[in-house]
């Protein structure tokens, strides 16, 4: 039996869409008959007799980082064996193959003895400043020397301009059993929702700052926000904020009530919200972005420029206004969005890991 490692960054317990596709992979090669453990680390960029130090007493005495030791928010299945707070190549089992997923995990994966399985890096976004690196940090975990798997084309093209070999490509997917269109395309009220995010790149505020616009020319406009944080701002009564959404009130109450899923990203690897949105019959509304561009279109979507903020609210109001092409973006989203599958992904995904691509 083949035995596969993800290691992933520190475990809080939260919705992570990055999280969520290591585990839907995960589950996956179960059924293909792997052994599969996934390993969290304890301050992977720190000193490791200090993050040994930090965490001793973070775990045992203080607990002062929220970090956590279990995961409920996603049904992972029960055969996969879970490693909490590593910092020792000691503190991650023996494999066949191992994953990094993400760039603060890369160094530790890297140094990892060949006990611990041949060496793949999952390149899930462009870890830059943004994400609290330091510059050209992603750049040089690219250069490590693993094998480098990206979501995106625009990922790719990152990895290529950091001097780094061809890369894999591997496309995402959605979970077709959670997402489907259950409330029909038509007869939608003017709901919009949103992603309510901490990360500024996610640029909620900007969002939110639309569709106050939008509610000057729409005057029954409704919001669904959404999303694994707090506000950050005092939200008007016509805006409605639901934390921690599952995918039953995602499909039924958010996406699927929606008339338009907007997407006001400027960084995106690849945008998971955005599919499951399509699936469940909402128009998409986005950032012209890399991340986004790999499934969204002209065709079976709505794309502007990043900073636009007038075209943001022209189009968003012109779609809630004309129902006729509010409808045929959404059916050509819903349709187009059906080919991304997990056994297409998890298949490329072991040819990978075969050498066969």
């Amino acid at each position: 039996m083949v035995k596969v490692n993800f290691v992933l960054s520190t475990s809080y317990d939260q919705p992570i869409g990055g999280y969520k596709i290591v585990y839907q992979y995960a589950n996956w090669l179960v059924k293909q008959g792997f052994e599969v453990a996934i390993c969290y680390c304890y301050a992977p960029n720190e000193p490791k007799a200090y993050a040994a130090i930090k965490r001793g007493i973070d775990t045992k005495f203080l607990k002062f980082s929220k970090r956590k030791s279990e995961v409920t928010w996603f049904p992972l299945n029960n055969s996969i064996k879970s490693f909490f707070n590593c910092v020792f190549p000691g503190d991650i089992p023996d494999a066949d193959i191992v994953f990094a997923t993400a760039a603060r995990t890369a160094p530790l994966v890297y140094s990892l003895p060949k006990s611990k399985g041949r060496k793949f890096y999952f390149i899930q976004n462009y870890e830059a400043e943004g994400f609290g690196n330091k510059k050209g940090f992603a750049e040089k975990t690219y250069n490590l020397g693993m094998t480098n798997i990206v979501i995106s084309n625009e990922l790719r093209e990152k990895v290529l301009e950091s001097g780094a070999g061809n890369p894999k490509y591997l496309p995402n997917f959605y979970n077709h059993n959670e997402f489907y269109l259950e409330k029909p395309i038509e007869g939608r009220r003017n709901v919009v929702c949103l992603l309510n995010h901490v990360q500024e790149t996610k640029r909620t505020k900007f969002g939110l700052e639309i569709l106050r616009e939008v509610k000057k020319s729409i005057p029954d406009l409704e919001v669904q926000l959404f999303g694994a944080y707090d506000p950050m701002e005092k939200l008007e009564t016509w805006i409605n904020f639901t934390k921690n959404a599952n995918s039953i009130q995602l499909r039924k109450e958010i996406y699927g009530s929606s008339k338009i899923y907007m997407l006001p990203s400027v960084l995106e690897g690849w945008v998971l919200t955005g599919m499951e949105a399509m699936a469940s019959g909402a128009a998409v509304v986005a950032s012209r972005i890399g991340g986004i561009v790999d499934y969204a279109n002209d065709t079976n979507s709505i794309l502007i420029e990043p900073d636009n903020k007038t075209n943001f609210v022209n189009e968003v109001i012109k779609l809630l206004k004309n129902d006729d092409q509010r409808i045929a973006v959404a059916t050509k989203g819903n349709e187009d969005v059906k080919q991304y599958i997990i056994d297409k992904s998890g298949e490329r995904l072991i040819k990978i890991i075969n050498g066969e691509i």
